[in-house]
């Protein structure tokens, strides 16, 4: 039987930290990479056993000696005293091999990690973290003790969502959270935030708010959280959050796969692990670079080609992810990387690296990447059918009420005609958002009826006649220059939503004492379908208020009744079609609202 060593032989070379060991923990052969981390010289002063390589104490390698003798692989924290006196740290990881009497040993340097790690857990045991709770049904909020104290109120405070809000630095902290809490009421989107708070002393402090809704039939009705003081210690805690989450990678990521590669006589060796990541037996396998070739996923092929070629030629290192499909079907994500080593005169001869299985992260980052989407398309959808329902619903029944204002006003029989017809032409309306609330409701279930020719002129003559009451009051110039014949390929309720929410602005927003002149043009420009609204009205600063013109809850002239939700709600329905939402404007000179259409053919499908 050959010596072990001369089977397992090839350690020297490796590009990782690795020995072979017997059961007597005689060091039979390690890698230079192993001499080089312990500062060890390969010639003069190769350490015969673990003990002499770590100089870890007895009680330590007692335990490891133990746990190999019953077969486990062993993962320890050792510490080790180097040469120079400092103290390190590290991770010791022991695979058995099949002949019973030797052990795969592999380190790792944790020094820094485990420093580090200790820092951030003794920060975290004298942390102060508060919780606090919103009851949005009884309108009440309850602070723990601890929160109370961060913000440095008397024990018997009792707050409100405005007081707590308030605690936030006026400016973009206070902006912020007024965000984050407004999304988690109107979507149950969780937030965690850091930010800085004024307490009650005056004292400014930076503060972790982390918070999740209750969500119950669609609507929230319960916030909850915790809330933490960071000022101290903030760069401490993103330290330790860093660490933990590449410690945790690194246990999972702990069944790595060896392979080396000739490259002058093109064979192949793997060890153990790489048969078990591409679940193929050894006597299947023939030993040559072409046998890896043909596990690899035709569609990642040449990619994964070319970064060997570019690591052989010095081009760049060989790192990289590619899929495999292993001999039993399966697809799996797998990472790579590896050193090339070169002769006296810079002729590659070997190249040595690791392969690791990355299948379950990618799965899950895929998983999650597609649950993020669907919970957007469906916060946007359900967004859409609320506006609908409370601003084009609050539109007719306006609407239907100043006419009724304007009947009883009237003795005249002729002009009490007159208004009557406008009633029942309004009311016709009101049937209509009704009915476009059902295809609302239809687009949320069934996706292939969300798009439908629209006749462009046909809709805005509705929602014009929708608010008549309005218009007879203010008495504006509407100019319309719209062919008969135009049609866009679009979402009927959305495009009405928003000529009624440019409409219903123009007129809101007009000059005081001037009258309104408001030209609605639509023009087929070949790529696109341009419907514009232009007014004489008060205008927009875009220099100032540009940014955020089709944000939530942004207003420009201080209306009493502006609530900020018509623009974000029109980006967001034009958004859902496709299509683009643009404005030019100067304060005092009026504004252009446009709408961009992408061209559709026309087909019998959608006829």
């Amino acid at each position: 039987m050959k010596p072990a060593a001369q089977i397992y032989g090839g350690i020297a070379n490796l590009p990782l930290p690795v020995a072979l060991i017997n059961q007597k923990l005689e060091l039979e052969e390690c890698s230079n990479t192993l001499l080089e981390l312990f500062n060890l010289d390969s010639a003069r002063n190769k350490p015969v056993n673990l003990g002499e390589l770590v100089g870890a104490s007895s009680y330590d390698l007692a335990k490891l000696h133990k746990r190999l003798l019953d077969g486990n692989i062993s993962k320890e924290y050792i510490s080790h005293v180097c040469p120079k006196g400092a103290l390190k740290w590290f991770k010791l990881i022991a695979y058995p091999i099949q002949d019973g009497q030797h052990y795969y040993l592999h380190f790792e340097d944790v020094t820094q990690k485990k420093l580090s790690l200790d820092l951030a857990l003794q920060a975290e045991r004298i942390a102060r973290i508060g919780s606090w709770e919103v009851d949005l049904i009884n309108n009440s909020v309850t602070w723990s003790a601890m929160t109370r104290e961060i913000h440095e109120v008397p024990e018997h405070f009792v707050p409100n969502l405005d007081t707590g809000l308030n605690f936030y630095k006026e400016g973009e902290h206070r902006d912020r959270i007024v965000g984050v809490v407004s999304e988690a009421i109107e979507k149950g989107s969780p937030y965690d935030v850091e930010l800085i708070i004024v307490t009650a002393k005056g004292n400014e402090k930076w503060v972790r708010a982390i918070g999740n809704a209750e969500i119950i039939n669609g609507k929230a009705s319960r916030l909850f959280g915790v809330f933490q003081d960071i000022d101290k210690r903030k760069r401490e805690s993103l330290k330790y959050q860093a660490l933990t989450d590449r410690m945790r990678v690194a246990v999972e990521s702990s069944n790595i796969g060896i392979w080396d590669y000739d490259i002058v006589n093109n064979g192949l060796v793997w060890d153990d692990n790489m048969y078990k990541l591409y679940q193929v037996k050894k006597e299947d396998f023939t030993g040559v670079v072409e046998a890896w070739e043909g596990t690899i996923h035709p569609d990642d092929k040449e990619r994964s080609l070319k970064a060997v070629e570019d690591a052989i030629t010095g081009k760049s290192k060989f790192n990289t992810e590619f899929r495999i499909i292993t001999s039993h079907g399966t697809i799996r994500h797998i990472h790579g990387q590896g050193k090339v080593f070169r002769d006296e005169q810079g002729n590659p001869i070997r190249m040595i690296g690791a392969n690791t299985d990355v299948s379950r992260i990618k799965k899950v980052d895929n998983r999650l990447r597609q649950l993020l989407n669907t919970t957007e398309k469906q916060n946007k959808s359900l967004l859409n059918f609320a506006h609908i329902v409370s601003h084009n619903l609050r539109s007719n029944s306006s609407n239907l009420s100043m006419l009724t204002g304007m009947l009883l006003e009237k003795k005249d029989p002729s002009k009490q005609q007159r208004f009557l017809e406008m009633i029942r032409i309004s009311s016709e309306r009101l049937d209509e958002t009704v009915v476009q609330l059902n295809e609302v409701i239809k687009i949320q279930t069934d996706p292939d009826q969300k798009f439908q020719w629209v006749g462009v002129k046909e809709t805005l003559s509705s929602v014009l006649e929708s608010v008549n009451a309005l218009i007879a009051e203010t008495k504006p110039d509407i100019q319309v220059k719209i062919d008969e014949n135009l049609r866009i390929y679009a979402i009927k309720p959305y495009v009405a939503s928003v000529f009624l929410n440019l409409l219903t602005n123009s007129i809101k927003y007009r000059k005081q004492g001037q009258q309104l002149k408001l030209k609605i043009n639509a023009l087929d420009a070949g790529d696109h379908i341009v419907i514009s609204f232009t007014d004489n009205g008060k205008g927009i600063d875009l220099e100032k208020h540009g940014a955020k013109l089709f944000g939530m809850y942004k207003t420009f002239h201080g209306n009493k009744d502006a609530r900020g939700i018509g623009l974000f709600i029109s980006k967001n329905q034009m958004d859902a079609m496709n299509a683009k939402i643009t404005v030019e404007s100067m304060e005092g000179k009026g504004a252009t609202f446009q709408l961009y259409f992408p061209p559709h053919k026309l087909n019998t499908t959608h006829e």
